[in-house]
């Protein structure tokens, strides 16, 4: 596990790599738009999980899990919480592909905190929030070693962003 100077040990196994932003006025690392990078490449068995609260006013939020080394992004979770969808997509080869929506309960609210975990098995992601299950997504991009960094922009503050 690669450490670096600073960061606490909460925060297991992604070290948060933009400092645009810097910290937060209260100390937290967790300002968005959010870029940490898993200190391992996701594999089948790895899980992401993060916590946070949705702003008051939301339009959406965006969760991506993508490269280091490319513009592609394997998941890419758009909770839409004004219209109540929960878009999924890739973004590979310079465009997006079609976007799967359906999904029993749209599980966000204005206001409200989650814990969203991600877990990544052989043949898809699975997530859920505040441990419903919520949705599966087929591995669209298949190398997974490749997948490295966590993304989290929009409407959400974000507390705890870790891996394992």
């Amino acid at each position: 596990l690669q450490s670096l100077q600073g960061s606490q040990p909460s925060s297991l196994g992604v070290t948060k790599i933009n400092t645009e932003n810097g910290e937060m006025p209260d100390g937290s690392q967790f300002g968005v738009p959010y870029v940490g990078k898993l200190d391992t490449a996701l594999r089948p068995g790895c899980t992401v999980a993060i916590k946070g609260e949705v702003n008051k006013n939301p339009k959406s939020f965006a969760i991506n899990l993508k490269l280091s080394d490319s513009k592609d992004i394997a998941l890419h979770l758009n909770p839409r919480v004004k219209n109540k969808v929960f878009v999924r997509n890739s973004y590979l080869h310079d465009s997006w592909g079609e976007e799967e929506k359906e999904v029993a309960n749209f599980p966000f609210s204005p206001g409200m905190y989650f814990e969203l975990i991600i877990f990544c098995d052989a043949h898809q992601f699975k997530v859920a929030v505040n441990g419903v299950h919520t949705l599966e997504y087929k591995h669209r991009f298949k190398q997974l070693e490749k997948i490295n960094v966590v993304e989290i922009t929009g409407d959400v503050q974000l507390l705890d962003v870790r891996s394992w």
